[in-house]
């Protein structure tokens, strides 16, 4: 098997998820008493074109994940018609969107500031897409929002504690493994609960 970031790849990597005995869950209906629990999401730095092919791709497996959506990408615009399509594709794919948050772009320093940015950008896409919006992705967080354990007022914050001490996390950040592929990483016996996060 060659490990790659290639659409094949990541097809051998849902083939394996799938033959394996994790139960896949989204962030609003995991429960700290579940066990072989997988949660898969995706941050969308870039490119709406390739998560669509990756939502297509986990949906053939039967693998559902959630997909952060950041209002400030200079790389697409999710209320330009040809990205709005895709976010409708992947959701109706049965995948959950989420807020991919960038707090560099505001001045907060407290919860009370970095909440009400919050519910006004995820009312953004509420609105415009009529969809539930149950988690947030900080974009490149902080020192202060990893070392605080920030629970957030209606939404899940993914970087909260819980995901990081309870479950193995592993991320291709920077286009890099740095444990190595996940495709070596899907293990029951070795991680009882996996939190994924792959950049399309």
């Amino acid at each position: 098997m060659n490990c790659n970031f290639t659409l094949k790849h990541y097809e051998e990597i849902c083939n394996i998820i799938a033959k394996s005995q994790y139960k896949i869950c989204f962030f609003n209906n995991y429960s700290s008493d579940y066990r072989n629990i997988l949660i898969l999401r995706h941050d969308i730095d870039q490119s709406l074109e390739q998560s669509i092919k990756i939502a297509t791709i986990e949906n053939k497996y039967n693998i559902k994940s959630t997909f952060f959506l950041w209002l400030r990408s200079p790389f697409y615009n999710i209320f330009e018609k040809k990205y709005s399509d895709i976010v409708y594709q992947i959701n109706n794919l049965g995948h959950q969107i989420g807020l991919h948050f960038d707090e560099s772009v505001y001045k907060i320093d407290n919860e009370i500031d970095l909440n009400q940015y919050i519910e006004k950008e995820i009312n953004l896409i509420k609105t415009y897409f009529g969809i539930n919006i149950y988690a947030v992705s900080m974009h490149r967080p902080s020192k202060w929002i990893l070392d605080n354990n920030i629970q957030l007022n209606n939404y899940i914050n993914t970087y909260s504690k819980i995901y990081f001490k309870d479950f193995k996390y592993i991320s291709d950040s920077r286009r890099q493994w740095k444990e190595g592929c996940i495709c070596n990483k899907i293990n029951i016996n070795k991680y009882n609960k996996l939190h994924i996060l792959i950049h399309p």
